[in-house]
């Protein structure tokens, strides 16, 4: 395979550019009240990157609680509604630590960006953090016939980018998305002490670590089979 440098850089956006863990924690944890259903934190981040009917399945199957088509749809409905007029309040405070300069960075240099998000309210967020101009591209989630972990949404993102995957990375906080991304010849970057090391090219803490000097030491150690996390002492 012929050898490039990072072209492209694909992001998840709930955890990864946007603070919006906990708005889908209330958003989720409405739903699972309304079931009489315990719902954690950890449960919740496990949620991360699948759909919003799925999610409630998931919700419900806490409790072996058994829901019908109907009110699968009616739950998932009440619940997007209720998470869409969380992120209508969003500003620039709540992008993640460390993202503001790495998306300057990279349009700096020329690294083509992109969002592949399972979010249908992807759109509403980014302009509510007013960063849309960062993005050469936003994959709409709608058009997406099969969602993480299967690779198709950061193989679309490429795809729009013009970019091939083996010139990407992508980052990602959600283990659905972790799968995904391991599926194509991108380079993987987990965020978040719920992931495995073992299951990435790079594994961080906190989006405070994602400087784009590193990024690109991790993709070049990954393209020359070097284990960088082993290299790499977290704080």
């Amino acid at each position: 395979m012929k050898k490039e440098g990072l072209q492209a850089i694909i992001f998840d956006l709930d955890g990864i550019i946007a603070d919006t863990v906990h708005l889908y924690y209330r958003a989720n944890k409405k739903v699972a009240d309304q079931l009489n259903v315990s719902f954690s934190e950890e449960l919740n981040q496990q949620l991360q990157g699948i759909s919003r009917v799925k999610t409630v399945e998931l919700i419900a199957a806490q409790g072996n609680v058994r829901l019908t088509v109907e009110k699968k749809e009616q739950l998932a409905d009440e619940k997007n509604k209720h998470y869409q007029a969380l992120i209508r309040e969003m500003t620039k405070d709540h992008l993640l630590p460390g993202i503001q300069l790495l998306l300057e960075d990279c349009k700096k240099q020329g690294i083509k960006m992109g969002i592949a998000s399972s979010s249908s309210n992807a759109n509403t967020v980014i302009d509510s953090l007013g960063i849309r101009s960062f993005f050469n591209c936003i994959v709409d989630v709608r058009k997406i016939k099969k969602g993480k972990p299967d690779p198709e949404i950061f193989l679309t993102a490429a795809d729009q980018l013009q970019v091939k995957p083996y010139a990407c990375v992508a980052i990602e906080d959600g283990e659905a998305g972790i799968k995904a991304i391991n599926q194509t010849d991108m380079v993987s970057i987990g965020v978040g002490k719920h992931l495995k090391e073992e299951d990435v090219n790079f594994h961080v803490y906190s989006t405070a670590d994602l400087h784009l000097k590193k990024i690109k030491e991790v993709f070049e150690k990954a393209r020359k089979g070097t284990d960088y996390n082993s290299a790499y002492t977290k704080n």
